[in-house]
């Protein structure tokens, strides 16, 4: 038995003098065209896609649960609804929807029963109390207390509306938003019980 070497017509040859250095480029770049195409057809959105919150179904379950009744701004076009919830706030069961105004600001309003100082700070921040105000509201005009804090603080203006005026909860409105979107929100407010 004696060995020969491979011929030219060795199959394992004829695979071997396929594999060419120009074969191999023309694979990369195929395999690169298709990782370009695939990734720019990729959604890659430069800011984070985030979903508003579920405004009408958690008022719904808000109405139901409160002992109290609510409060639900009901806002047209341009108004966005930033954070809904009914959860505990420093220890006091709070309603509270905050909105991005068509003016790009931030207008809030958290409503509760038996608050407590905390609570009241909590909402308020360092705003203190500046005179009264008359606003048109879903029970007519009310008088509200006016407060102001810092420039560009979550409570810049704020009203608030105590029980007296709503039968058992305390109203605040609060944000960055100028008196005429307070209004604005005021105008479109649902009570529901």
């Amino acid at each position: 038995m004696s060995s020969q070497p491979p011929t030219s017509t060795d199959p394992r040859r004829k695979r071997l003098a396929s594999y060419s250095i120009q074969n191999m480029v023309w694979s990369m770049l195929a395999v690169g065209a298709v990782v370009l195409a695939w990734w720019a057809l990729t959604l890659n959105p430069t800011e984070s896609q985030r979903r508003p919150p579920e405004l009408v179904q958690t008022a719904n379950f808000v109405a139901q649960e409160a002992p109290w009744p609510v409060w639900v701004p009901e806002m047209g076009e341009g108004w966005t609804p930033t954070v809904v919830f009914w959860d505990p706030l420093e220890q006091v069961q709070t309603w509270h929807v905050s909105y991005t105004t068509p003016q790009g600001e931030y207008a809030a309003l958290h409503q509760a029963a038996d608050i407590t100082d905390e609570w009241r700070a909590a909402v308020l921040g360092d705003a203190e109390e500046v005179g009264e105000l008359r606003l048109d509201g879903p029970e007519g005009e009310q008088v509200w207390q006016e407060y102001a804090g810092r420039e560009g603080s979550n409570a810049e203006r704020a009203y608030v509306l105590g029980l007296e005026e709503t039968g058992g909860t305390t109203l605040v409105l609060h944000g960055t938003a100028e008196q005429a979107e307070f209004e604005e929100l005021l105008a479109e407010v649902d009570v529901r019980d």
